[in-house]
């Protein structure tokens, strides 16, 4: 997995300290309280997406209004304590990946990887943090097993074929263990390039992958098969 650069742990502990410090109001309505209010934040009804030859996706909700302006906060504005919120969205997804698997054994929570890049301007990796907050809430394993490599460009503002030809065979995995299935975690699901090429890598190396869970979908660019 791609490490952030020295100076990344420092802005962490910088904008955790800041969260604390400074009186907190919600990220959508702006009203003094908890960072994001529970009035602002979306019902989960997680979305099953299928991919051709891929495993499905099961996604928390759509990436747009309330969800969409936390998940930019937090991954583009170093807003750290929405980490929790948006790991509790994740967690519907992953047990819905869970519940549908045939599996029957715990999965092991691989994370998608950030770039150096990517890394040092949030601050860290935030998919990461958000697929520890997750392992620890359901009490399952994550594995940083994938890493880039190459040099891999931001996918805001790219086109489907973009991003595509942007992940080609970037994506490194560690050898499989003799751990069981694995459910791939991400924030949002645009193209689902950075799935694909995710779950490559890693049944290249040898690993059982069963789900991808993400924390939002895109309407403009997938279309969900069924919900529970």
């Amino acid at each position: 997995m791609c490490l952030a650069g020295p100076g990344s742990a420092g802005m962490g502990v910088v904008a955790e300290l800041v969260d604390l410090v400074l009186p907190s109001h919600c990220v959508v309505c702006d009203r003094p309280g908890p960072v994001w209010c529970s009035a602002c934040r979306p019902d989960s009804r997680c979305e099953v997406i299928e991919h051709a030859h891929e495993p499905p996706v099961h996604a928390a909700a759509e990436y747009a209004g309330e969800l969409r302006t936390a998940l930019l906060n937090y991954k583009e504005r170093g807003a750290r304590s929405l980490a929790g919120p948006l790991a509790d969205y994740l967690a519907g997804a992953v047990e819905s990946a869970r519940s549908a698997s045939v599996d029957g054994g715990l999965p092991v929570l691989v994370p998608v990887p950030s770039s150096r890049a990517a890394a040092r301007q949030r601050g860290g990796d935030h998919v990461g943090r958000l697929a520890r907050l997750v392992a620890r809430q359901l009490q399952l394993e994550v594995l940083p097993a994938l890493r880039l490599t190459g040099r891999v460009r931001d996918s805001a503002g790219l086109s489907v074929e973009q991003r595509a030809n942007n992940l080609n065979h970037r994506m490194r995995a560690e050898p499989a263990t003799g751990a069981g299935s694995v459910i791939v975690l991400d924030d949002i699901l645009t193209t689902g390039a950075t799935l694909i090429e995710a779950c490559r890598a890693l049944r290249a190396a040898g690993w059982q992958v069963s789900a991808g869970a993400v924390i939002g979908w895109t309407r403009l660019r997938q279309r969900p098969t069924g919900h529970d």
